[in-house]
């Protein structure tokens, strides 16, 4: 792994360039502090999702309250009491759909209103449950690679000071503590390209099973690096590559500072880097010379050792004319050789692109049919055993056949290479570009660093993250991937179909026709790999054995480099801060308007223009309902209206009633039941006279429903009718169920109208 689950991670707010100066306002939390937050948070969604839902009820209160009282129903009052009293959309469904089912059992219809409101309330209640839910994903930042976007600083992040680069990189060492630190810093490269391998067999060598990718993967800001894999032209001269043989190109395309290395920069500080390597079998003829790889018996004389020599231009550090060279030692030892050594031998030269100045060391001076545009990579392949059966792969090609008589048919034919040493030849190039598109050539790694035009055109933070980038290059570089493979593992995959018998001898199966290029995605991958992983060390100060060796960041660019590695956790949470404020911002207005949502009913239909609204709202109330309906009418009742009393006092001359105000009964007569304060009752005083009757076809309105008043009966009693009495003429009756005052009979009312059978019936 490339860093531990909690190591150097920032707690705070910080800002995710890929996303704004804005949106891009993040605050990391601990686990416990992030937990409390989110669970803050729900509540709070809570809140404002119940206080929402006092607008909905007041919005479809008031669409439904009739304009004129006569219009309302029972059914309907007790639709806007519900609507009124239901605090919660489940209540309100609960009381809106009994009330709907209890109508239709009633009346026979179906009441789609109270249908219609139960189930948006239920709608509603699911809504407000999903939100909950999922608040902590509103406010959460997108995740990248399995985990949140969390920013590691460490105090140990920092460049080599001047006397380890001297030993590590010039390797001028003059005492042994040095040395040792030299051998110590080596066996640390080993390493970590080891755990790049492993890194590497994870997350780009593998298959992931039913789409469950490892937890390895997701240490970096990006699990792997894509490149494509293509045939391409020969990248040296033609007669240098095998005729039968394609080359085969790998091309990383664009590789993005931020989206695939985690460098937190605004976009105007980005680097993109690609890179391109070409690679192809060389044609050995009349190159590699001596020895042809046929193994010797184990009695033949050891001094008739042979040597193959491969010629690609001399040797600077052995000062020799040859490249490499390669002897047939192995067969004039007993068969413990080969359980020491590995079958498979490879060798790794490297030679630079010419550059000016010569920052970086070579190998060899390639031939001029190989010397090219770039970097050029050699390796040099042998295997001192044989395969069980014929290779056609060029670069492991073996034809050589040879009879064995063994107790095991399948062991008895076997192959040996066709030739001692064979040669796989690379050029790597290299490519920077700014986001102006200022790009360097395909060049080699010392001719990438001299670009002057691309150098002068950078800004500080790029200039910081280019000098980041080119270090994790040049450690990531072909060569080193397979010279440090060798020095924990196998380098080869091949080697995993080797066998090795008690006589020494060493068989092999018989490989693909392509398994050079399996080998070179395999190296391929194990450097991409460990280009991620060193810009990690670089920032998190891993890439020294010891914090001592490291200089503190001095420079401001350098200080902002060590402060802006982006990776993600599976365990600290990243929340987005811009989420947060509309949240809350909204919440907090939905509360205020629920709290005042008359008065913003009233300022609404005032900017529009509407009319007024219905005043109903609190009358609905459960705590107002009682007093809202033992409010008085009008204090009196004009001339105009006594115009629309009951037919019944136009048919006998009974007596006229009207309103008045009078001082309330002292405290000994007082009332029971009509409220002390009230200070309205009707009196009965005149005489109702043939001038104030009506025709049956306009009878009074209906009055309002639940309205109350209050009377005071003098030497009167209140008895229902003995049946409903027909309050209209004609063809259509309408019923009235409704109490009749009927006075006490005086001695001088004693003797009754014969058509109302001795009753004064008096509608009220």
């Amino acid at each position: 792994m490339a860093l531990s689950p909690d190591a150097n991670i920032y707690k705070g707010f910080w800002t995710d360039w890929s996303r704004g100066k804005i949106w891009g306002l993040t605050w990391t939390l601990h686990p416990t502090e992030a937990v409390i937050f989110t669970n803050c948070m729900a509540l709070f969604v809570t809140l404002f999702g119940a206080q929402l839902w006092t607008i909905v009820r007041y919005t479809l209160h008031q669409m439904s309250s009739p304009n004129e009282p006569n219009i309302s129903t029972p059914h309907l009052n007790k639709q806007q009491v519900i609507l009124r009293n239901a605090s919660s959309g489940v209540s309100t469904a609960r009381l809106m759909l009994k009330l709907a089912w209890k109508s239709r059992r009633s009346t026979g219809k179906r009441s789609k209103r109270a249908w219609s409101i139960g189930l948006i309330a239920i709608l509603y209640a699911v809504l407000v449950m999903v939100i909950e839910l999922f608040s902590s994903k509103a406010i959460g930042v997108s995740q990248i690679n399995g985990g949140d976007p969390v920013l590691s600083r460490s105090r140990h992040c920092g460049i080599w000071n001047d006397t380890y680069y001297g030993i590590v990189v010039d390797q001028s060492y003059t005492t042994e503590k040095e040395l040792g630190l030299s051998v110590q810093y080596y066996a640390n490269v080993a390493s970590e390209v080891q755990l790049s391998y492993e890194y590497a067999q994870e997350c780009y060598m593998s298959t992931p099973v039913n789409n469950q990718k490892s937890s390895t993967c997701s240490t970096m800001k990006k699990a792997k690096i894509p490149w494509q894999a293509a045939e391409g032209p020969c990248p040296f001269a033609e007669n240098l590559c095998q005729s039968d043989s394609k080359a085969l190109v790998l091309d990383t395309g664009y590789i993005d500072s931020y989206n695939d290395l985690g460098i937190n920069a605004e976009p105007k500080d980005r680097l993109k880097y690609r890179r391109i390597t070409s690679c192809a079998v060389v044609n050995g003829t009349g190159r590699v010379i001596g020895w042809d790889g046929q193994t010797s018996n184990s009695n033949d004389d050891p001094d008739s050792r042979e040597f193959a020599y491969a010629r690609f231009g001399p040797s600077t550090y052995k000062n020799t004319d040859y490249t490499y060279s390669l002897s047939n030692f192995a067969s004039f030892y007993d068969n413990f050789t080969v359980q020491v050594t590995n079958p498979y031998q490879l060798n790794v030269q490297r030679a630079m692109g010419l550059a000016d100045p010569q920052w970086s060391p070579s190998d060899f001076d390639p031939i001029p049919e190989l010397a090219q545009v770039g970097d050029l990579t050699l390796l040099f392949l042998s295997f001192n055993g044989m395969y069980l059966g014929q290779v056609d792969d060029p670069w492991f090609s073996a034809h050589g056949e040879h009879s064995f008589n063994t107790s095991l048919p399948f062991l008895n034919q076997r192959y040996t290479r066709d030739a001692a040493i064979s040669t796989l030849g690379c050029t790597e190039q290299h490519q920077f570009c700014n986001e102006e598109d200022r790009c360097t050539g395909l060049l080699g790694f010392d001719q990438v660093q001299n670009d002057n035009f691309f150098n002068t055109g950078l800004s500080p933070q790029q200039n910081a993250t280019f000098d980041r980038m080119l270090r994790a290059v040049v450690a990531s570089t072909l060569r080193n991937s397979v010279e440090y493979l060798a020095l924990t593992t196998t380098p080869i995959l091949a080697s995993k179909s080797i066998a090795s018998g008690r006589s020494g001898a060493v068989v092999s199966r018989a490989l693909p026709d392509d398994q050079w290029k399996t080998e070179l995605q395999y190296w391929h991958s194990v450097s991409m790999s460990h280009l991620q992983r060193t810009m990690v060390q670089w920032v998190t100060g891993q890439i020294a054995p010891e914090p001592e060796y490291l200089q503190a960041p001095i420079a401001e660019q350098d200080i902002w480099f060590c402060k802006s590695l982006i990776i993600p956790s599976a365990v600290y949470s990243s929340f987005s801060v811009m989420s947060i404020i509309i949240i809350f911002v909204f919440g907090i207005f939905v509360i205020i308007a629920s709290l005042n949502v008359e008065k913003l009913a009233r300022w609404i239909r005032k900017l529009l223009r509407k009319q007024k609204s219905k005043n109903t709202w609190n009358d609905d109330h459960m705590l107002g309902i009682k007093a809202h309906r033992n409010k008085s009418p009008k204090t009196t009742i004009s001339e105009k209206d006594y115009e629309h009393l009951h037919p019944m006092a136009q048919q006998r001359g009974s007596e006229i009633f009207e309103w008045e105000k009078i001082p309330p009964l002292p405290e000994k007569q007082e009332d029971k039941i009509r409220p002390r304060e009230e200070k309205a009752f009707p009196s009965f005083k005149d005489r109702l006279s043939p001038s104030h009757a009506w025709s049956p076809d306009n009878a009074p309105p209906r009055p309002r429903r639940d309205s109350k008043v209050s009377l005071l009966f003098k030497e009167c009693e209140i008895t229902a009718p003995e049946m409903p009495k027909k309050a209209m003429s004609g063809s259509k009756e309408k019923r009235y169920s409704r109490l009749y005052l009927r006075p006490s009979l005086s001695p001088r009312r004693a003797k009754a109208p014969s058509h109302l059978d001795g009753q004064q019936d008096i509608w009220i």
